[in-house]
């Protein structure tokens, strides 16, 4: 069967690993409060790359 034409890029998801953090994901994940984890989503951006560099660099 042919693809649905009416169906675009709107219906397609990039892959799990690449779509932005939320804050009460992003604090779930590293155990902090979520009002310190907006204000470090905020300075950094949702970028999971940026935020996890982030975090692993504070924690080393």
């Amino acid at each position: 069967m042919a693809d649905d034409k009416s169906k675009t890029k709107q219906d397609r998801k990039p892959a799990a690993g690449e779509e932005p953090y939320d804050v009460a994901a992003f604090a779930k994940k590293y155990g902090i409060p979520p009002s310190e984890a907006a204000t470090i989503i905020k300075r950094y951006g949702p970028s999971r790359k940026k935020l996890d560099a982030h975090m692993a660099s504070r924690n080393a």
